[in-house]
């Protein structure tokens, strides 16, 4: 009935539910809850994939309930971790990195740096799971009802083909 591409979908989509039991309010709105939906853009090496845009989609979610500090360097500009979780595919060939990040917020920027692991498969149907990491920098524009920013992340994987930037523009709930 499910295959494992259904299954590994199924389970990022779980845990970024239940890491949102745990985030609430500070700087990134009400919820703690951020939403992006964009692009990416391979720059690896191998693959007929490279040089073309794919569909990108993403979900942050701000952990509260681990007190952080920015170091004495920083003094006066929130950190905070979150769980970050994305998609993107082109043609059969996905990844779905999961990573938990590191953030320092500097007035209206949120500058971000993550590991974790991604599922990654491709069109003929073989599947791995490996590495991920992915560094970023938001901007956030002020004044709106609904805080949106845009986003510039790239993504580290262990396969050479699903590394690249991803453009995104967000909103934080």
């Amino acid at each position: 009935m499910f295959n494992k591409s259904w299954m590994t979908k199924i389970g990022v989509v779980a845990g970024l539910a239940m890491a949102g039991g745990v985030a609430s309010a500070q700087s990134n709105g009400p919820t703690g809850i951020s939403v992006r939906l964009g692009v990416f853009l391979p720059t690896g090496t191998v693959g007929e994939n490279i040089g073309h845009t794919w569909f990108a989609g993403g979900l942050d979610y701000k952990i509260n309930t681990v007190p952080v500090s920015a170091p004495t360097a920083y003094a006066g500009m929130p950190s905070y971790l979150s769980i970050s979780g994305d998609y993107y595919e082109k043609g059969g060939d996905r990844a779905i990195p999961v990573v938990l990040n590191y953030n320092l917020r500097v007035k209206n920027y949120v500058f971000a740096v993550g590991l974790g692991a991604e599922d990654t498969s491709y069109s003929g149907g073989s599947s791995t799971i490996g590495f991920a990491g992915q560094v970023a920098a938001s901007y956030d524009f002020t004044g709106m009802t609904l805080p949106v920013f845009l986003q510039a992340k790239y993504f580290f994987s262990g396969k050479d083909e699903f590394r690249g930037v991803g453009l995104f523009v967000g909103a934080r709930f």
